[in-house]
């Protein structure tokens, strides 16, 4: 996603006009590996409008966008089609957004960050569009934060170190292409620290157990989940053993997130989209990544992922790797090359 130049960091600015009837249908191309966009019923009388500019840094892309009302999508075809797991963090400059997640639906007010997880599914609503938004390499981030999935829908208040940060964001679109390579190295480096210590903010909840401390957080059961998913025997009494808890504590816990068995069930699942949408995983056999994820039946694999998915193994595998012969992973589509243009400085 990121990009270094030998001069200066790389930025463009993509305008689409309201008075060009092809903008609607160029803003959907430039976004259809990423989302989904319709324009919402309620704003179909209004000529469409879009502007975006955005800037590349090491591991950070910082991308600023103002446009008419906009519906944005993103199920099990688009994670595969994109192939992209990063994890973006929004901010409403004017105005607001409202975001679901299967039957989770909240509004986010100005001057909120919300951060979504890229991997899984949403769908974002705006009567209108003014923010700042940060896209942010997976790699880099579940470093200062290890459990990047519980971070989907999370929304932080305007406080004191969110506020530094968008400040940050706006200085970035501010110098532009002026930005130095050897800078931006640095300027996405505190980027992503702020970004992990407003993550890092969110406290978990704490349940009772028999270990050393008296009490183990939600964070670090399922931590233990993802590190041992490759292991067809862990389940829950897995958990029990390794934390000494009461069953009903442990299953208290999992309970808002429909149960132990049903949670590590779906991060198996998840973990095995994840491996079949990695281009460098793409010559690996679907039964293996299967097995690898903690599966041991490859027909009951494959139902299971059917069936919470939408899309077979095969399927998926299909929408995320490219034609022999793309030189990019992202290829621009040809209709977005009119409205392009370089930043300079």
């Amino acid at each position: 996603m990121t990009k270094d130049s030998a001069a200066t960091i790389q930025c463009f600015r993509i305008f689409f006009p309201e008075e060009d009837p092809q903008s609607s249908a160029a803003y959907k191309a430039l976004l259809a590996r990423m989302f989904d966009f319709e324009i919402p019923d309620h704003a179909r009388d209004v000529p469409f409008f879009a502007e975006t500019e955005v800037f590349y840094l090491p591991d950070v892309a910082v991308s600023r966008v103002t446009a008419t009302a906009s519906h944005l999508t993103r199920n099990a075809k688009t994670i595969a089609r994109s192939a992209s797991d990063e994890v973006i963090m929004v901010c409403s400059t004017r105005g607001h957004f409202t975001y679901a997640m299967g039957n989770v639906e909240r509004r986010v007010e100005c001057g909120e960050l919300a951060f979504f997880d890229l991997s899984q599914e949403l769908s974002i609503d705006a009567p209108s569009v003014a923010n700042v938004s940060l896209a942010i390499s997976r790699r880099r981030l579940e470093a200062l934060v290890p459990f990047l999935d519980g971070t989907h829908g999370l929304v932080v208040p305007p406080t004191a170190l969110a506020q530094v940060l968008i400040g940050a964001m706006q200085k970035v679109i501010a110098a532009g292409a002026a930005t130095q390579p050897a800078e931006a190295r640095v300027i996405a480096d505190a980027l992503i620290l702020m970004v992990g210590g407003c993550l890092d903010t969110v406290s978990q909840p704490k349940f009772a157990s028999r270990g050393t401390s008296g009490f183990v957080s939600l964070a670090s059961l399922k931590a233990a989940v993802e590190r041992q998913l490759s292991d067809p025997d862990f389940g829950p009494q897995s958990l029990l053993d390794e934390f000494r808890m009461a069953r009903s504590t442990l299953y208290r816990a999992f309970e808002p997130l429909g149960g132990v068995g049903a949670y590590i069930n779906e991060r198996r699942l998840r973990r095995a989209f994840r491996q079949m949408t990695n281009p460098a995983l793409k010559d690996i056999r679907l039964s293996q990544l299967a097995f690898d994820s903690g599966f041991t039946h490859a027909s009951a694999f494959t139902r299971s992922f059917k069936a919470r998915f939408g899309l077979t193994p095969k399927e998926v595998r299909s929408l995320a790797i490219p034609p022999e012969g793309t030189d990019a992973p992202y290829p621009m589509p040809a209709e977005v090359y009119p409205y392009i243009s370089p930043i300079v400085p």
